[in-house]
């Protein structure tokens, strides 16, 4: 009697403890799903010498976001991503800001539209900390080292791939390889350029 006692005691025991688990396991999976883990590269002493190379196909290989390609129709997006707390961002803000003629850059969304060399570049500044899902998986589409840093800026524009013309982008973060924000203005600088360039080049066949 003792024996069957233990025996329905224990087999309760796991059972409360299994319906725990996961229980606690799909309340972690939705917080979990909520949160960015994004780290500050200066925070980590950590400047990825990015090579700044166009590619057609996003990192999750999802199509590019509709609000990137309406307006890719009127010239390249720039996107900048940031969080709250972040040396590297806090030093490259001023960058982004003059490059871009910013009056205040301190929003966490903003849209602006600058003319380089005839053609409209379209800046996205995004704060990551103070938007939705969809503009963290618009983040983690183009985040090619896949380590979740910032700053981090994307170019969008369009390139020749195999006799098609379509929306490629270049990735890059932190100070851009350089040891200064004053260094990596103009890697920022010749980024857009090229996205410019190679927009000129291809816009007739999109």
């Amino acid at each position: 009697m003792k024996k069957t006692y233990l025996a329905i005691s224990i087999f309760v025991i796991s059972l409360v403890s299994l319906s725990y688990i996961f229980a606690s396991t799909h309340v972690y999976s939705d917080v979990k799903d909520k949160i960015v883990s994004v780290l500050c590269l200066s925070c980590i002493k950590m400047d990825p010498k990015t090579v700044l190379e166009f590619r057609f196909e996003t990192v999750d290989g999802k199509d590019f976001p509709e609000f990137i390609l309406e307006n890719l129709s009127k010239g390249p997006v720039f996107l900048h991503f940031r969080i709250d707390v972040c040396s590297a961002c806090d030093e490259m803000d001023p960058i982004v800001k003059e490059i871009f003629d910013i009056g205040d850059i301190k929003k966490p969304f903003l849209v602006k539209t600058k003319n380089f060399s005839g053609t409209g570049v379209t800046l996205i500044h995004i704060n990551l900390d103070h938007v939705d899902s969809a503009f963290r998986n618009v983040y983690r589409s183009f985040d090619i080292s896949k380590q979740g840093g910032v700053p981090m800026y994307t170019v969008v524009t369009l390139g020749y791939d195999r006799g098609v013309v379509k929306p490629c982008y270049a990735t890059g973060y932190s100070f851009l390889g350089k040891n200064s924000p004053v260094e990596a203005k103009g890697v920022l600088i010749k980024m857009i350029k090229n996205a410019v360039e190679l927009y000129e080049r291809n816009k007739e066949g999109y």
